[in-house]
């Protein structure tokens, strides 16, 4: 699509009737992945206050009435938590509420762990799942069972999750091959930033062959390559809302506050593309096809399905199988036919990115400490940081994120990594580092910017009552110190 300079683009008439609602409905989940971005993974409180699930806050007749309300054609709802479907008498009484709503297409997250017979009776023609795998939660054989259960009931499984964390990769043939001889689609998800890997960039060179033999070159370039898309045009505002548990709404992307759902209704749609807020896209499939003029996608704008997802993918894994078998010929002559073929390997794309961001990042940190005030001077202990937290508040067994940084004197000697303790008890562990530019700046030292350090960790049983979290920041010698603590008052 040509842009004309300085008029606005507007979205195609044939989108204007149809909307995608994100719905987050709960933080409750019977999970605890390290991967995982959810806060909580327990249910109620046992005092009665309002917890982070949608039918806390509202019955489901409220929900289905607003929804109802909504001036669309078309509605593509995505359900996501936590666990959606653990709150079972309520989650049946939605979905019996939706499958009365026709122009409603529903897509659900889901880890799968519940009894598919309690939805008995209910028409799920049009409610599709998309069930992830977690090795460290279920074994592969109760896995499989329940799905072939979800199936048997009715449920359209589009996609089967299997997300390249380091603890799962080593499961991967074994999983790919008893789900897709079985008629599942699997698909090979690039972990994202997140819980205690919310730091991580690199990857393993079996990550890479697995993404790039599976998944899309489109899908690896914005979760791996990740381009900088601040201010570039997108259509993904206009067409798309985020809808919270406790019914705050606002426009995808957009929007610094929300209003609420029930009392406000949703905020005027946009009828054209806005500009990206964020320096990068957060990749998800259906967002970066919203950028207006974006070269890596070449199909029509569109609400875009799992199903298209899964159509895409198998496509890419034939081209990758025909790339593979031109290689294998006589030097020259798989080239020579290959012609016309654009696709980059991803090794080649991960290389390119990584020099870009090289030179980007030296380029950033040097202008820092010649433009900023004068250098502080360094702490005295070899190792040294800080804990961004003073305090928190948490119940016992929440998910609580933190952040700081840590770093050592020495030049080109980074701090190997940060553990975190509370009450004794060490919760968890950082080992991937982030860009900090203010503590460059400060120190007047390029060497310390990738010294931010940052996660979810899982607090463990706990009374009521005050405890210290500790991080220590170790060197590669074994060596460390502590940084400053933070209070977390259990209040629950």
């Amino acid at each position: 699509m040509a842009i004309s300079s300085g008029e606005p683009v507007r979205l195609p008439p044939h989108l204007e009737n149809t909307v995608r609602i994100n719905w987050h409905l709960s933080s409750w989940c019977n999970y605890s992945c390290e991967y995982c971005t959810v806060a909580v993974f327990h249910q109620r409180s046992k005092t009665g206050k309002l917890q982070q699930h949608s039918f806390d806050y509202r019955p489901v007749s409220d929900w289905l009435d607003a929804l109802r309300r909504l001036p669309y054609d078309q509605i593509f709802l995505n359900i996501s938590g936590g666990e959606p479907f653990l709150d079972r008498k309520n989650f049946r009484e939605l979905l019996a509420g939706l499958a009365g709503m026709p122009h409603v297409r529903v897509n659900i997250a889901t880890n799968g762990h519940w009894d598919p017979s309690y939805f008995a009776g209910i028409d799920k023609s049009r409610v599709h799942l998309v069930v992830a795998w977690h090795p460290g939660q279920v074994t592969l054989e109760q896995f499989h069972a329940n799905l072939k259960r979800i199936r048997e009931a009715g449920f359209n499984i589009w996609v089967v999750n299997f997300v390249l964390a380091p603890e799962n990769i080593d499961r991967f043939d074994e999983v790919f091959h008893t789900l897709e001889n079985d008629g599942f689609f699997v698909n090979v998800s690039a972990m994202l930033p997140a819980g205690v890997y919310m730091s991580r960039t690199e990857r393993t060179e079996r990550e890479i062959e697995l993404l790039d033999r599976y998944n899309t070159p489109t899908d690896n370039y914005f979760k791996l390559v990740m381009p900088r898309t601040k201010g570039r045009l997108c259509f993904y505002p206009a067409m798309s809302y985020k809808i919270m548990y406790d019914g705050s709404i606002r426009r995808a992307c957009l929007d610094n506050t929300a209003q609420n759902f029930f009392t406000d209704g949703i905020p005027a749609p946009l009828r054209y593309a806005a500009p990206c807020e964020y320096e990068r896209c957060p990749g998800c499939t259906d967002m970066y096809r919203g950028l207006v003029d974006e070269p890596m996608v070449e199909d029509p704008l569109q609400f875009y399905s799992k199903e298209d997802y899964v159509r895409e993918v198998r496509q890419a894994r034939k081209e990758y199988r025909r790339s593979e078998r031109l290689q294998a010929l006589p030097f020259g002559v798989g080239k020579l036919l290959d012609r016309g073929n654009r696709r980059v390997p991803l090794r080649e794309m991960l290389l390119k990115a990584e020099q870009d961001e090289e030179r980007h990042g030296a380029a950033a940190a040097s202008q820092l400490v010649t433009l900023g005030p004068a250098a502080a001077a360094l702490p005295q202990q070899p190792i040294f940081g800080r804990n961004d937290h003073s305090t928190l508040t948490a119940r016992s067994r929440d998910r609580i994120s933190i952040s700081g940084w840590a770093a050592t004197l020495r030049h080109g000697a980074p701090v190997h990594e940060v553990r975190v303790k509370v009450a004794g008890h060490e919760v968890g562990a950082f080992r991937n580092f982030f860009d900090r530019p203010d503590v460059a700046a400060t120190y007047g030292r390029p060497d310390l910017m990738r010294c931010g350090w940052r996660g979810m960790v899982y607090l463990p049983a706990l009374a009521q009552g005050e405890y210290e979290l500790v991080p220590e920041a170790y060197d590669r010698e074994g060596n460390y110190s502590a940084l400053n603590p933070t209070k977390v008052t259990i209040s629950d």
